[in-house]
């Protein structure tokens, strides 16, 4: 399937709880969570909803880098930095 988590973070489903629901407008699959009905994509476009992001931003805050440049090395844009929560805005 491609996922990078096999199981649901709601539910604790494992993957054979898992069907295919529907495609998105960019035309990534979509599967649904049988037990909690909860969606998820495929294969996200987008950096921001990988799984690892968090964890790379604390690291490399730890490290003493800014905001700016951390967002620039994990090619995230500086709003989707900021909305992870993590950073509050001056």
């Amino acid at each position: 399937m491609g996922l990078n988590s096999t199981k649901c973070y709601r539910c604790v489903g494992e993957i054979k709880n898992m069907i295919k629901y529907e495609k998105t407008k960019s035309g990534n699959q979509r599967y649904i969570f049988k037990l909690c009905r909860r969606t998820r994509v495929e294969n996200y476009a987008n950096q921001d909803y990988k799984s690892c992001i968090d964890g790379n931003i604390v690291q490399l805050t730890k490290e003493g880098l800014g905001i700016r440049s951390t967002a620039r090395l994990l090619w995230l844009y500086q709003p989707q930095y900021y909305r992870k929560g993590l950073f509050q805005l001056p």
